[in-house]
């Protein structure tokens, strides 16, 4: 795909090189200014169809381009981290406390620390020293586990980024560990929050109300930071289902959220 740069590093959870997808803007090539960025997990979903776990992707190029031209809004560049076979474990610093045998989820999880710090440690630098970034305009994104483990980095690190994009989030991962975490750290009440769920959300074919659980996830964090002081915060209840497509749907309204709040 035009305008997409491929990195590697090396990270230390799975012992090998981690691909990074780097979405440039188009006129990066003929200007010397420099770009908001979002980091986004779970790279592989986010720009091409074939690559996509779903066979869909979030087609964020498209999405992006459409929006800019349409609203006259700021091109950013996008650095998607591609998930491994660990993900489950790279996603959360805590283990799962929500059992759900027919996806086998069970025991997993514990590995968040390693990957937070990869990514403000070692992906960070490497994009800014190499890219043309605006650090004031720094985001972090992701969807589902990507959701729960972009909450924990933002709240680790609250002095590297501007804001976050929690798509779907899936703390019922581990909820209490999740929301107690989030709940002692020192935000800033300055950050932009977006926040979108689908009220037809499910991760099990056995778990009849995981509509109503994924729904009281995201309303719990809301509440959370209210209640811690946060001043912006975009909330979004769609009709939509976990995947790529509902994720395509919302994401030019985050775009949108971060892009005019920081012109």
């Amino acid at each position: 795909m035009k305008n997409i740069v491929f990195d590697k590093l090396y990270i230390e959870t799975t012992k090998d090189e981690r691909t990074l997808r780097i979405l440039l803007p188009d006129d990066y090539e003929h200007t010397q200014k420099s770009y908001g960025v979002i980091y986004m997990q779970d790279g592989q979903n986010l720009f091409q169809d074939e690559t996509s776990y779903a066979g869909q992707s979030w087609g964020i190029y498209e999405a992006k381009k459409r929006i800019i031209i349409e609203e006259n809004l700021e091109d950013m560049i996008i650095v998607g981290i591609d998930n491994s076979h660990l993900r489950f474990n790279e996603y959360s610093p805590w283990k799962n406390d929500f059992k759900i045998n027919d996806r086998d989820i069970v025991d997993v999880g514990g590995s968040g620390d390693y990957y937070a710090e990869f990514v403000v440690q070692k992906v960070i630098p490497h994009i800014e020293n190499n890219y043309r970034i605006n650090a004031k305009q720094r985001y972090i994104a992701g969807s589902s586990m990507g959701a729960y483990i972009s909450m924990y980095i933002i709240s680790k690190y609250p002095n590297i980024f501007a804001g976050a994009g929690i798509f779907s989030l899936a703390s019922w991962f581990n909820e209490t560990s999740f929301l107690d975490y989030v709940n002692k750290q020192k935000l800033n009440p300055k950050h932009l929050y977006f926040i979108s769920i689908g009220k037809h959300e499910t991760s099990s074919e056995t778990i009849s109300d995981f509509d109503q659980i994924y729904l009281n996830n995201s309303r719990n964090l809301k509440k959370l930071l209210i209640d811690k002081g946060i001043q912006s915060i975009k909330y979004i209840e769609t009709n939509d289902k976990h995947n790529e497509l509902a994720w395509r749907k919302v994401f030019p309204e985050f775009y949108r959220f971060i892009n005019k709040k920081t012109k």
